[in-house]
């Protein structure tokens, strides 16, 4: 089979090796949608503290096929759709995802079967999960009246979790320099802002932060979703005094103004992925059922469907200000 290989930051290669077999209680999926994930990205680019070398790389938002299944597995069949795969830039795979994070790995964990799910539905479950982590994090069941949140950047998750916001009534501010991005919040109806809006000659000393107090406000909470320090401390500044900075953006190491934080009260609350340790949960399940319930625009989240080989490029020049999700196809050649 093909698959991708990650050896070293900034390079990525097409390899022929053996399809994997599966053993007594393992399942061999055929990786239909794996989506490109920041994650992936990053550690590609080297940013990102995850390291991925084994063939098809980290490749986590998978849907997938059962086409074998160990004598041991009962609650498998083949032809199952299934979420929770991993190493998804191949044509096939037998590992599931199941990095626990703050807690210990889970062993012998299945892939979950839904097939009243579609492929590019199951792929985007990561995903989804790691935003209904963020929202819970923020614990907005704290807060009495009125709910203000700001949302920093504009990915697949941040787009998602702006989604989410806005279904449970709380008014959402955002800022992303990239007009496709900042299109879909404005057209659900988030307000938007983009910082590279803000030059001396059009604003003067004014930043997009300033724009952002003037316009809409301090939040309750501000997710800090890019991963770069300059946008935390933007988190900081734009958080109520008291309230929680929810830090999701993947970056290696960050500077923390004590003093800044110190003297407004500021939370700083780093959510895991798709785990959350401090209620003892997983969000597999919960994303997968909302994902079910069609409430959610991915869709529009979509820019393209490419090939195995079409990725090595995909990696090598990947275009952030044109990009949202891509979608890699492995049995497309």
């Amino acid at each position: 089979m093909r698959a991708l290989l990650f050896p070293e930051p900034w390079v990525v290669k097409l390899i022929d090796i053996e399809i994997p077999k599966p053993g007594p209680r393992e399942v061999l999926a055929q990786i239909i949608s794996v989506g490109i994930c920041g994650s992936d990205v990053g550690i590609f680019e080297g940013s990102h503290w995850i390291t991925a070398h084994k063939p098809g790389g980290h490749g986590h938002e998978t849907g997938a096929i059962a086409v074998e299944v160990g004598k041991e597995v009962q609650t498998i069949s083949e032809g199952d759709h299934l979420a929770r795969m991993g190493q998804g830039y191949a044509e096939y795979s037998t590992y599931v995802n199941v990095i626990g994070h703050g807690k210990d790995e889970l062993v012998e964990a299945l892939p979950i079967v839904r097939n009243d799910l579609s492929m590019d539905e199951i792929s985007f479950a990561d995903a989804v999960g790691c935003a209904i982590n963020c929202y819970e994090r923020a614990e907005f069941e704290r807060i009495e009246g009125e709910k203000k949140a700001i949302v920093l950047g504009l990915g697949p998750i941040g787009l998602i979790l702006t989604q989410i916001l806005l279904k449970n009534g709380i008014e959402v501010a955002t800022s992303e320099p990239y007009h496709h991005k900042k299109d879909l919040a404005k057209h659900w109806g988030a307000k938007v802002f983009s910082p590279s809006e803000y030059s001396r000659s059009t604003h003067g000393k004014e930043t997009v932060v300033d724009g952002i107090k003037k316009d809409f406000g301090e939040a309750h909470t501000v997710f800090e979703m890019v991963g770069n320090n300059d946008t935390l401390l933007d988190a900081i500044d734009l958080v109520k005094p008291g309230f929680r900075v929810i830090v999701f953006g993947a970056q290696k190491m960050q500077y923390i103004p004590y003093v800044s934080c110190r003297k407004k009260g500021v939370e700083l609350v780093y959510p895991e992925a798709m785990v959350n340790s401090k209620a003892d949960k997983d969000y597999w399940k919960e994303a997968l059922d909302l994902i079910a319930t069609k409430s959610l625009d991915l869709d529009k989240l979509v820019t393209k469907r490419i090939t195995l080989e079409d990725t090595v490029n995909a990696f090598k020049y990947y275009d952030r200000k044109k990009w949202i999700k891509i979608i890699v196809e492995p049995q497309k050649k």
